[in-house]
This record gives structure tokens, C-alpha cells and sequence, in this order.
């Protein structure tokens, strides 16, 4: 099984700045900008690349005509960055509507154990695919999973008898499905758009060996890190210590 989706990088260009002063601060701005321009990236990253050379020229001030830094620009993505346990994931598909919307980023955190209603980054694998993606987490192991028919079509998941604690996460339209005991070191897993997500109730309970990272944030259009609806508090990093994000496979869907 794949280890967890790291941000390996391939790089192309290596810019030494000899500069100081005003001209230092320019060329930090250009070389973010040419690192915007030339790779597929998002407004969050290329503010990534100027303020970690930005903290990198403030921490040499003090040695005037000393290389303010080495900039790395790589074709993959802008920047050489973090290493730590934070990388940024693009979002496919619909199938965590409204949580996460189609093509927004996600802040994610490699490290973390995962707990019930967090949302995942996850390998699936799928008509002998393996295919990327975010799903929320119901059901631990030893959790019994189910949706119980109701005068609706719809009905209300429960896990161990009581309905999902997070009323937006249990008010989601969904229908029925048995009951499902998890297994130990294994998820079930749900996407909040239920009619689009392909999950726990096609493919049964995931392995907790699958999950890549615990998604800790959502990045609006501004570029700015808010909260995961519905899923526990987790802490968010400064945008500097963020891996950035590389193309991942699309993700499989109901409409694929």
C-alpha cells in the first residue's frame, strides 16, 4: 500500500539573491510572481513563496550585502517548502459538498489520527484503482454504522444506536442502508453529498492504513484558512509551513 501523498517536487531553476534593501524586496516580489505565472498553482501558494523568502531576508538583515536566499522555482509547484507534517490537496469533485467545494483546497495534516466527523484525505481503491479524495469519517472501529428506513426516503445515520452527534453532519439527506459493524484499524467513511459519493455504503468500511492525513482546514477564495464544518477543531498552520499541492487523479463519483 502507498504511504501517505508527500509533495515531491522537481525542480528547474535555482535563483541566488545578491541584493539588499529595496531591490532585495522587488526581486522577492518578481520571483514569487514568475513562480505564480509558470506552474498551476493557487493564489495561497504563490503568497506562500513571498513570505517564506520574506522571513528568510528578515532573518539575514543583519548581514548587509550577505545572499538574502536561495529562491527554488520547480515546474511541479512554486516553491521548495515545509517537509513537516502540512500539505494542500485540491478537491476534485463534488462529493463533500458543501464542506468542500468542487476545486477549492484543503489544508491537511499528514500526522494526525483521525476522529469521528473529520474529514480525510484517503486512498480509494476502486475497480482496481486507486483513486484520491476527501471523505468524512462516521464510524469508528468497533462503531455500528447504519441508516435505518423512516417514513421519508430519507433517514438519519446513527452510530451505536444514536444519531451522527454534529446536526449538520446528521441532518444530511441520505438513504437507508444496513447496518455495518466496523472491523478493527478500519473507517467508514461518508461523503457529504450522498447522492455523488462513492464511500463506506459501495466499497464497506476502509482501511485506517488508507488515510493519507486529517484535512484541519478549508481555504476560501481568498486564499484564507476557515474551519471544517462539522468536524472536530484542529490547530491550522501559518500558510508558510504548507507543502503545496501537486495534481492528483480525479476522483470517482456516481456520475462518473
Amino acid at each position: 500500500m502507498p504511504g501517505p501523498v508527500r509533495r515531491s517536487l522537481h525542480m528547474s531553476t535555482v535563483t541566488n539573491a545578491t541584493t539588499m534593501g529595496g531591490d532585495a524586496e522587488q526581486e522577492l516580489r518578481d520571483l514569487a510572481a514568475t513562480a505564480y505565472s509558470q506552474s498551476a498553482t493557487t493564489p495561497l501558494l504563490a503568497s506562500i513563496v513571498l513570505r517564506r523568502a520574506q522571513r528568510q531576508r528578515r532573518r539575514r538583515n543583519a548581514v548587509r550585502g550577505s545572499v538574502v536566499g536561495a529562491v527554488v522555482i520547480g515546474t511541479a509547484a512554486a516553491a521548495t517548502i515545509g517537509g513537516g507534517p502540512y500539505y494542500e490537496y485540491r478537491q476534485p469533485s463534488a462529493v463533500m459538498e458543501p464542506t468542500v467545494p468542487t476545486a477549492s483546497s484543503v489544508v491537511v495534516n499528514r500526522d494526525l489520527a483521525p476522529e469521528r466527523l473529520d474529514v480525510v484525505q484517503i486512498t480509494l481503491h476502486i475497480d482496481g484503482r486507486e483513486v484520491q479524495g476527501l471523505l468524512r469519517v462516521i464510524g469508528m472501529a468497533g462503531d455500528v454504522v447504519a441508516c435505518p428506513a423512516s417514513s421519508s426516503t430519507a433517514c438519519t445515520v446513527t452510530v451505536n444506536g444514536e444519531p451522527v452527534a454534529d446536526a449538520t453532519v446528521a441532518g444530511l439527506d441520505t438513504l437507508p442502508f444496513d447496518r455495518v459493524t466496523v472491523p478493527e484499524d478500519a473507517l467508514f467513511v461518508l461523503g457529504d453529498a450522498r447522492d455523488k459519493s462513492v464511500d463506506s455504503r459501495d466499497l464497506g468500511p476502509v482501511d485506517l492504513a488508507d488515510v493519507n492525513g486529517v484535512v484541519v482546514a478549508v481555504i476560501n477564495g481568498a486564499g484564507k484558512a476557515g474551519p471544517v464544518v462539522g468536524a472536530p477543531g484542529h490547530p491550522v498552520p501559518d500558510d508558510y509551513e504548507i507543502d503545496p499541492e501537486r495534481p492528483v487523479p480525479p476522483a470517482f463519483t456516481t456520475d462518473d
